[in-house]
């Protein structure tokens, strides 16, 4: 736990433009359900950095979301880039069916939706550190440099992603993300996937990313297969539980084709900054 309350909470992103902003149309209870039961997640990401780290005023990581721990009025509500920051920040901590709405300083209420739900405990309670280390790999995932929308298949140790793999739909293991940016200085990791340089997609790893937040710890080829810790066994070839002491890894598989690049310049609307770049589809076996 850090702090009665981080007026300067170091995260994701001054300077974040994200394309073809939507609202999500998830959250109902068989959704919610769906998702404790699948291995693996699909998800869009598009987070797009151009100022890296940056500080983001107005969340406390002692309080919930739902209640002090996002305040009405802050700095956090008062821009389209911290306003899309936290709603994904949201859709990776909350599940469906969860509602966060929050006001700007003049009064304007924004709503921000759950999907994912890696720490729903957050909603009302502190983010502890087991919390930041669930979101900062999410969060990670999510970035793309160049501000296009890819779909992307993640799994991890949360039984809410597990480790089942759509080896037809997403075959290219792109890499991992770990860390902890919700401490200062903030720590966001990332290694090579085998696949990191097949089937290169704008943003992500393997395309040369100069503004990236994230970087690679490693020296040499910088494969995670070098120098992390594998999942379980029958799963140690889906993606790797620990890295560089760092739990709760979250390891990306893509589809590189290139129909399912989505490349859009749309703002969300001021009413509505929820659950951006798309809804997730919920896969599995």
């Amino acid at each position: 736990m850090y702090g009665s309350k981080i007026t300067g909470w170091t995260t994701l992103c001054v300077g974040l433009a994200l394309a073809g902003c939507m609202p999500s149309t998830a959250g109902s209870g068989a959704a919610q359900s769906d998702l404790a039961t699948i291995n693996g997640l699909s998800v869009i990401n598009g987070l797009s950095m151009t100022n890296g780290l940056s500080s983001l005023n107005g969340l406390s990581m002692t309080n919930g979301l739902a209640g002090d721990g996002l305040v009405s009025g802050s700095d956090a509500m008062n821009s389209d880039a911290a306003r899309t920051t936290m709603a994904y920040l949201v859709r990776c901590a909350l599940p469906p069916g969860a509602v966060i709405v929050k006001e700007d300083s003049d009064g304007v209420p924004y709503t921000f939706l759950g999907e994912i739900g890696l720490a729903p405990s957050w909603q009302w309670g502190a983010c502890d550190s087991e919390c930041q280390l669930q979101i900062t790999p999410c969060m990670l995932a999510h970035v793309n440099t160049s501000g296009v929308h890819i779909p992307l298949w993640i799994v991890g140790d949360n039984p809410i992603l597990g480790w089942g793999l759509d080896s037809a739909g997403y075959p290219d293991e792109e890499g991992s993300f770990f860390g902890n940016i919700f401490v200062s200085p903030p720590t966001a990791f990332y290694c090579n996937g085998k696949d990191f340089d097949v089937g290169v997609v704008p943003g992500r790893i393997g395309a040369g990313l100069g503004n990236a937040p994230y970087k690679d710890p490693f020296g040499g080829t910088g494969y995670c297969r070098d120098n992390c810790t594998p999942a379980d066994i029958p799963n140690q070839d889906a993606g790797y539980k620990a890295c560089m002491g760092y739990n709760h890894v979250i390891t990306v598989w893509r589809n590189p084709d290139p129909s399912t690049i989505t490349t859009t310049t749309s703002s969300a609307s001021s009413s509505m900054t929820s659950s951006f770049g798309g809804s997730f589809g919920r896969h599995g076996y």
